[in-house]
C-alpha cells in the first residue's frame, strides 16, 4: 500500500471511530453498572436525534417536495436544538433506570436483555407519534464543506465530530478516575451489593449512568445522521450492532477495551476493502472482517483487552 492509502485508512478509521466510540461507551457504561447489555442504546440515541431535528425544523421551511429542508446559518441555531436532543435522551435514560430497571435489579440477565428489546419497540413506536414522520434530513452549516488533510479530502463535519468525541471520551475517563461519581461507578461495577453496604447510593449511580449513556447515544446519533444526511428510526441499527461487536472484541470487563475494539473494527472496515480488492474479494470485506472477530473471540473469549473475572466463594 502507498503512503496515501495508509493515511486514508487511518483518517477514515478515526472518523468512523468518532461516531462509534460514543455509542460503544454508552453500552459499556450501562453494562458495568446495571449488568445488562442494552439493546435499546441505538433507539435511545435516535430519540435525541429526532428531538434535535424537530427543533431545528421549526426554524426552517419546506422544500418543493414538502419535505423539511433546513439550513442552519448560525451556531446558536444548532447548539440549542442539540442540547435539547441530548437532554431528552439523558432524561429518558434516567427514567428507564428509575422506573424500570430499579424494579428489575435482581432479575436474571436474559430478562434485562428482553426488557431493553421491548424498549426498542416502544421508543420506535413513540417517535412518529411524538415528532411525526416529516423530519427526514437536516443540513448543518459545515455538512457539505470539506478540507484537505494530508492530501485527503474530508468533510469538516466529520473532523469536528472526531475532535468533539475525543474531548468527551477523555473527560469521562478523567471523571471516572478522579471524581466521587467515578468512584461510585467503579465500586458498583465491581460489586453492587458491597458498594451499597459501603454507603454508596447505587440507585443514583445506576440512574446517572443510564442518563449519561443516553446522552452519549444521542450525540452519536445526531452527528452520525447529520453526516449521512438522513434520519429514520432505524438509522442507528448498524451503529448499535458495530458497538456490540466492538465491545465483545475489546472485552466488556474494562472501560478502555471496547473503545480499543471500536478502533480495531473501524480500521478493519477501512483496511480490508483496500487489501481484498487486489484479490477481487472486496465485496466480501465485511464478512471476512466479522469472521476474523469471531475467531479472535473464540481464541480469547473475554476479549482482546478483557480480564477474566474470578469470584471467591
Amino acid at each position: 500500500m502507498l503512503l496515501a492509502d495508509i493515511l486514508s485508512v487511518i483518517m477514515n478509521s478515526l472518523i468512523a471511530f468518532s461516531f462509534l466510540s460514543l455509542a460503544t461507551f454508552g453500552i459499556v457504561l450501562i453494562f458495568k453498572t446495571s449488568s445488562t447489555t442494552n439493546f435499546a442504546q441505538g433507539s435511545l440515541g435516535i430519540l435525541g436525534a429526532y428531538a434535535t431535528s424537530y427543533f431545528i425544523d421549526k426554524q426552517g421551511v419546506n422544500d418543493l417536495l414538502g419535505t423539511p429542508s433546513v439550513v442552519i446559518n448560525s451556531a446558536s441555531q444548532l447548539i440549542i436544538p442539540m442540547l435539547v436532543g441530548i437532554t431528552v435522551s439523558f432524561i429518558a435514560g434516567f427514567l428507564i433506570q428509575v422506573v424500570i430497571f430499579k424494579n428489575a435489579k435482581y432479575t436474571n440477565v436474559a430478562t434485562k436483555q428482553i426488557i431493553t428489546m421491548g424498549l426498542v419497540i416502544v421508543i420506535t413506536g413513540l417517535i412518529p407519534i411524538i415528532f411525526g414522520s416529516a423530519i427526514t434530513r437536516v443540513s448543518f452549516p459545515f455538512s457539505k464543506e470539506t478540507i484537505r488533510v494530508f492530501g485527503i479530502i474530508l468533510p469538516i463535519h466529520n473532523l469536528i465530530t472526531l475532535l468533539f468525541s475525543g474531548v468527551i471520551i477523555t473527560s469521562i475517563f478523567i471523571l471516572l478516575k478522579y471524581t466521587k461519581w467515578g468512584l461510585g461507578v467503579r465500586s458498583v461495577a465491581s460489586n453492587e451489593r458491597v458498594a451499597g453496604l459501603m454507603g454508596i447510593n447505587t440507585d443514583f449511580v445506576n440512574a446517572l449512568s443510564w442518563a449519561i449513556a443516553g446522552a452519549l447515544g444521542a450525540l452519536s446519533a445526531i452527528t452520525y445522521t447529520a453526516a449521512i444526511g438522513s434520519l429514520a428510526s432505524t438509522s442507528m441499527i448498524d451503529m448499535q450492532v458495530n458497538a456490540f461487536y466492538a465491545s465483545i472484541l475489546g472485552g466488556f470487563s474494562t472501560f478502555y477495551g471496547p473503545l480499543a475494539g471500536a478502533f480495531i473494527l473501524t480500521t478493519g472496515q477501512s483496511l480490508f476493502p483496500k487489501i481484498l480488492v487486489n484479490f477481487d474479494l472486496a465485496q466480501w470485506s465485511n464478512t471476512i472482517l466479522y469472521l476474523s472477530i469471531m475467531i479472535a473471540v473464540l481464541i480469547k473469549p473475554v476479549g482482546l483487552f478483557g480480564k477474566k473475572v474470578i469470584k471467591k466463594v
